[in-house]
């Protein structure tokens, strides 16, 4: 049995079962997916395309309160700070020697033989978000500076990890830093699960670098890499190696079509694969549940949790130790709208700011056109 997982709410099951048909086109019934489920299971889902749903409250985390602890946590954040707690109890409950994770929005298009082989001696494998140095301003502005620089040497969009030594001791102290520290807060020098993993290298010396092209191909990394179908119709890398998994990053908020026109304009296999996907998206519901809240993006009441008010939140342990059940206690939601708190601001410049933030071309469009001023302001509330 070859086990994997992927993390999402609601909102994503449409992707994770289109990762999911393609775990199964390749490895059949050996393959095993867990459903990491950052929200409540609704009765109106199936999930029958998974093996199994861990919800959060399965995890056993050491934490007083799980609520206090989901409510400092974005969507994001908090769908990438479970991932290795994930690990934890899908090796504990299976007694799994090997376990991969990959994010709901890849598919994976051949066998990841490489994997499999190289994890009976390096533990820990990773794969970088570039391998190849940039040759002009875009591909560095793109791939080393932001790509790499900002959100982390290492794409953890997927990450194996075996049973065994250094593996062990990673997802341990990888576990810890993610248990208090998972966040998108660029001045501590955090991008939720991801920015700890560049210091992995310098603490565990049987980790992997995995540079094969194949794997993890994305718009950030398509200067160097060339999509291709040899002679009898498998996708391939470069003319050289196959293709074994895609990773259509940023689709929902329009960064993947932006980063296709711009490295790879006019590639016709590259726009049949992303139309491919989008068919495969709606055929499970994409339209409905792609705008569906999760349960822990609102109060109780319905009102939306704003990000500066989770901020705020987590950054004050008095509110935490007087709200210690910020969902199911109506006394936080009172405070926050009679109280002016820090980290404030207006609903539509947060809803901005975090479009800006995860729209690479557009940073480095505002970052060259809008004044000095404008920029400081605007890098505050990012």
């Amino acid at each position: 049995m070859k086990y994997f997982f992927t993390s999402i709410n609601n909102a994503y099951i449409p992707k994770a079962i289109v990762l999911a048909d393609s775990l199964r086109r390749i490895y059949g019934d050996d393959a095993h997916l867990t459903c990491m489920l950052s929200d409540s299971k609704r009765v109106d889902i199936d999930y029958s395309a998974f093996d199994e749903v861990l919800t959060i409250d399965l995890l056993d985390l050491p934490v007083p309160s799980v609520e206090a602890w989901i409510f400092k946590h974005t969507v994001v954040e908090l769908c990438t700070a479970v991932k290795p707690w994930a690990f934890k109890a899908i090796f504990a409950k299976h007694n799994a020697d090997e376990v991969i994770y990959m994010d709901p929005d890849t598919v994976l298009y051949s066998p990841m033989e490489e994997i499999y082989r190289l994890l009976s001696e390096h533990p820990v494998i990773l794969t970088p978000h570039v391998t190849i140095p940039a040759k002009d301003l875009d591909d560095l502005l793109d791939g080393e500076m932001l790509g790499s620089l900002r959100h982390g040497v290492f794409n953890l969009g997927f990450l194996a990890l075996a049973n065994y030594g250094e593996g062990v001791k990673f997802l341990d102290w990888w576990a810890k830093r993610c248990l208090d520290w998972c966040y998108d807060d660029a001045p501590k020098g955090l991008f939720t699960d991801q920015r700890w993993i560049d210091l992995a290298p310098c603490f565990f010396r049987t980790l992997h670098v995995l540079q094969h092209p194949g794997y993890n191909m994305a718009t950030w990394n398509l200067y160097y890499r060339k999509l291709g179908r040899n002679s009898t119709g498998n996708l391939t890398v470069n003319d050289e190696v196959p293709l074994r998994f895609f990773h259509f990053s940023g689709f929902d908020i329009g960064t993947h079509d932006l980063m296709l026109k711009k490295h790879a304009k006019g590639d016709a296999l590259l726009t049949d694969i992303t139309n491919w996907y989008v068919s495969e998206q709606d055929l499970y519901g994409q339209k409905a549940l792609g705008k569906r809240p999760g349960v822990y993006e609102s109060f109780s009441s319905g009102e939306y949790i704003e990000r500066n008010l989770r901020v705020t939140y987590r950054e004050n342990s008095d509110l935490v130790e007087r709200f210690p059940f910020p969902y199911s206690q109506p006394e936080l939601e009172k405070w926050a709208r009679t109280t002016t708190y820090e980290h404030a601001s207006p609903t539509l410049v947060g809803k901005i700011a975090s479009r800006v933030s995860q729209n690479q071309s557009l940073v480095i469009w505002l970052n060259k056109n809008l004044p000095n001023k404008v920029r400081g302001w605007l890098r505050r509330r990012i």
